[in-house]
């Protein structure tokens, strides 16, 4: 009985290994995305693909969404909540003085690259006029910043100015004073100057 019951199995076996199997079904990938195109709208929201199907599926009328109008249809600026007009920013260099460990003071310098300055070669160059510790930093934000060992706010600015004019005008040089206030290094009544 026990043999026959084995070449049952294999019997059956033989009969369902002569029946047709399905056909594999055939997946198309979408050319934008590289996903099955079903799988497009489950993408994460903030990727790269999402971003260009979702571009694609909106056609040319998505680019009109972006300007407002008014009754008249003129185009009007984009406003903050409360009728506030968003202004662009002009890059700024700002200054800083930060205590590390203590009584050590650093110079912090950001917004240098914004006017086509380069850190590394700045840094050298306050390196070597201050005789001090300077290296290039990251940021909380992810910008690059120039860190300088020492209380320098008062020399860095006239050595901007002398060293990158064609890029850099005293309108442009602010600080952070021990109030955490930004201001104008240059500007007339401010009791940090020199």
């Amino acid at each position: 009985a026990y043999i026959s019951f084995q070449t049952d199995i294999m019997a059956d076996e033989g009969t369902a290994s002569t029946s047709t199997a399905p056909a594999p079904k055939v997946v198309e990938y979408d050319p934008v995305t590289g996903v099955p195109a079903e799988f497009n709208e489950y993408l994460p929201k903030d990727s790269e693909e999402y971003k260009k199907w979702k571009a694609l599926q909106e056609g040319p009328e998505a680019v009109e969404k972006l300007t407002l109008k008014d009754k008249e249809g003129n185009e009007i600026e984009k406003q903050l909540p409360g009728g506030k007009v968003k202004k662009k920013q002009k890059p700024q260099i700002v200054l800083e003085i930060a205590s590390k460990g203590g009584k050590r003071k650093v110079t912090n310098i950001t917004g240098l690259e914004l006017f086509g300055v380069k850190l590394s070669e700045a840094s050298k160059t306050f390196k070597q006029k201050f005789a001090c510790g300077c290296s290039v930093t990251k940021t909380a934000t992810g910008t690059e910043q120039i860190e300088m060992q020492g209380d320098f706010l008062h020399q860095v600015p006239d050595i901007l100015i002398k060293n990158y004019s064609k890029y850099i005008t005293k309108a442009d040089v602010f600080f952070i004073g021990e109030d955490k206030k930004k201001a104008n290094y240059y500007d007339d009544g401010s009791d940090d100057d020199e």
